[in-house]
């Protein structure tokens, strides 16, 4: 059995703060979804760029905002690719975006199968 990337129990415990707004709590991740698409973007942008300041603040964010949904997977990686646009690792920050981008399509594939597609935020 494949291991989930949104923590269960960071997961189920939103779920039951928001009872009330099952709407919202879907929301809730949805927003999640594309804010983390666009900060890839700008992560893909601030790399080949080399700009190392924009790199580390844009991991941050996605890191925090991945921590306080339970996608720890995604948040670990920001942290290693904070790491290593602190050292000027270039090479080594575009390969960690490609494997972010694989990291961030499992894990809305993950909450489409537990909400739905009202989850995948519509294209931009």
């Amino acid at each position: 059995m494949r291991q989930t990337l949104v923590a269960a129990e960071v997961y189920d415990r939103l779920q039951r703060a928001m009872a009330s707004d099952p709407e919202g709590f879907c929301d809730l991740y949805r927003d999640y979804l594309s804010d983390a698409r666009l900060t890839l973007s700008q992560l893909y942008l601030a790399c080949h760029g080399r700009n190392s300041d924009e790199l580390r603040a844009k991991a941050h964010y996605l890191k925090s905002s991945s921590l306080v949904l339970g996608v720890s997977a995604i948040a670990d990686l920001c942290a290693d690719i904070e790491d290593c646009s602190a050292e000027i690792e270039f090479a080594a920050v575009s390969k960690k975006l490609g494997k972010l981008t694989q990291l961030l399509n499992r894990v809305q594939s993950e909450l489409e199968q537990k909400l739905g597609p009202r989850v995948v935020p519509a294209a931009a």
